[in-house]
């Protein structure tokens, strides 16, 4: 049996190795790891690209958000354009210029999934991705249940 405990080591294992494979592009294109991993949110989810989106979804603190933002738009990856309805907040959308980065970091992405899915066979895979599903809905059925304030995923 699963426990919740289990659950918790599973997920930070899984954040530790997900850094770690990002890690040598960070360095490659002169950013901290953080930056790359925003602007690679950023990307991938372009219908939560606020900076309260990023530091909801990814758990990250407003000010560290903040600082990595600015540096995305100071060095010409990301934008800010004005969300329609809500003069408050900033759409963050991607430039031309992270396209490069973008990619070479969806490739990291994607030979680390497979990386840590070695040896699971399709059938197996189809399975957990129905389990991650209804894990999904029930998370989100708890955020709901528990008003917190956080964000559905």
């Amino acid at each position: 049996m699963i426990t919740s405990q289990d659950m918790n080591g599973y997920a930070r294992k899984i954040a530790l190795a997900y850094e770690k494979a990002l890690l040598p592009l960070a360095k490659e294109m002169e950013m901290p790891h953080t930056a790359v991993s925003i602007l690679l949110f950023i990307a991938n989810n372009p219908d939560y690209a606020t900076a309260k989106d990023i530091c909801e979804l990814r758990g990250l603190k407003r000010p560290i958000v903040s600082a990595h933002v600015e540096r995305l738009v100071q060095e010409g990856y990301i934008e800010r354009h004005a969300v329609p309805g809500d003069r408050r907040k900033d759409a963050l959308v991607c430039t031309a210029k992270a396209a490069g980065t973008i990619e070479a970091g969806r490739k990291r992405q994607s030979a680390f999934a497979e990386a840590i899915l070695s040896g699971i066979g399709e059938q197996e895979r189809a399975v957990m991705a129905q389990c991650f599903h209804v894990m999904n809905q029930n998370i989100n059925k708890l955020i709901r249940e528990n008003n917190r304030g956080g964000m559905e995923l």
